[in-house]
């Protein structure tokens, strides 16, 4: 009699049985040990099979910097905190750039100072230029064949088209011009001292304490846990998307062929006590990872389709890339079926605590539960170990 799956626990219970005969007849005494029983109903479900492996947990993290070098100010966040996009997660000292501000607000004020005072002298000028023109044009219109008061009238008239055309007027605009550049500059940079989620999600490392000094540098995303640990002269802060969970596996090359890319996957994290979590294949990768006993893996990447905000980045996690699924289907536990001369059986309880052995007609399997083709009902109750009659 052998039990689905159990081989080796069978072969450790014959051991266990002559080792007890032998201690029996050596004493002339008699032991019964009591064997503990479970019972289960049959239900209907849906049954999974596919191809296992390990994994583990790679969150999408993202390693944030500063734009600019200065001195932490303050940090407004803790590890493991929830934060929503653009909020302010750290300042850096912003004295300097106060006083920048301060001096760019100055010139832009003098600029536009300088501005107006070359406007009203432009318009003084003018005014001159055209009281001159018109009395040149006076004296001309009187004494017509006089060629100095001709001459006189367009020297005049030169002068009169210089003025409208002051280039103190457009040099001063051009100088408000530049100083209001030079402003907004300044502030942006007022504004890069500000470090500010990206995204919505959680804070996983500071690396930086206040009074620290930072180098400016751009912020890098990628997903995987060996590459984004933050540390002082790597990144600032490190966060990472809760709802963006990766798991990689490395599958050996035998069982490579039967996974591709959208292929459904099922994860089990049992250190969080979840299962069948919902997921699919992104990527399989074409370069062969090869250990020192020569044995061939390719990478696997999966994504989860719905997350759990405990999920942790490097937890390990086991994978069951779908092959075949079958829905609404009575099942039992592997547990519950032994086999005598190559039939499968399980014994079932009736409402009276009677226990019958009755044989069964096995379907698919996934290693843990076994679909019933024939010989139970829905609602029937199996009895899971025991002594099989």
């Amino acid at each position: 009699m052998i039990e689905l799956g159990y081989k080796k626990v069978f072969s450790l219970l014959i051991t266990s049985l002559i080792l007890i005969a032998v201690i029996s007849g050596c004493s002339n005494e008699t032991s019964t040990t009591p064997v503990k029983t479970t019972t289960q109903k049959v239900k209907k479900g849906n049954l999974e099979v596919g191809l296992a492996a390990d994994g583990r947990i790679n969150l999408s993290l993202t390693n944030l910097n500063f734009e600019e070098a200065g001195v932490v100010k303050k940090i407004n966040v803790k590890v493991g905190e929830k934060v929503k996009k653009g909020e302010v997660l750290a300042e850096l000292d912003d004295t300097d750039v106060q006083l920048a501000i301060t001096k760019a607000e100055n010139t832009l004020n003098k600029a536009e100072a300088n501005y107006t005072d070359a406007v009203n002298k432009h318009e003084i000028n003018r005014m001159e230029a055209k009281n001159k023109l018109d009395e040149a044009k006076t004296k001309m219109d009187a004494r017509p064949d006089d060629d100095s008061l001709k001459a006189s009238y367009e020297l005049a008239l030169k002068k009169y088209n210089l003025t409208n055309s002051d280039s103190s007027i457009q040099s001063a605009k051009l100088s408000i011009e530049e100083a209001k550049n030079d402003l907004q500059e300044t502030k942006n940079n007022l504004s890069k001292l500000n470090l500010k989620a990206p995204f919505t999600g959680k804070i996983m490392n500071i690396a930086y304490k206040v009074g620290e000094s930072v180098s400016g540098t751009k912020s890098t995303s990628t997903t995987g846990a060996s590459t984004n640990t933050a540390t002082s002269g790597s990144s600032f802060m490190t966060m990472y998307d809760p709802s963006v969970v990766y798991i990689t596996a490395n599958v050996t090359e035998s069982d490579i062929p039967g996974i591709k890319k959208d292929q459904d996957m099922r994860v089990t994290i049992d250190s969080l006590s979840l299962e069948n979590l919902k997921g699919k294949v992104v990527s399989v990768s074409e370069e062969p990872n090869i250990d020192s006993s020569g044995i061939v893996t390719y990478e696997v990447t999966g994504k989860l389709t719905k997350t759990n905000e405990n999920i942790k980045d490097g937890m390990t996690a086991f994978l069951t890339f779908l092959k075949k699924e079958k829905k609404d289907v009575l099942l039992v536990p592997n547990k519950a079926i032994f086999v005598e001369n190559g039939k499968q059986y399980v014994n079932v309880k009736d409402p009276d605590a009677k226990t019958e052995k009755r044989a069964i007609t096995g379907g698919l399997t996934n290693g843990i539960q076994t679909e019933v083709v024939k010989g139970l009902k829905e609602g029937e109750t199996v009895v899971i170990g025991g002594v099989k009659k």
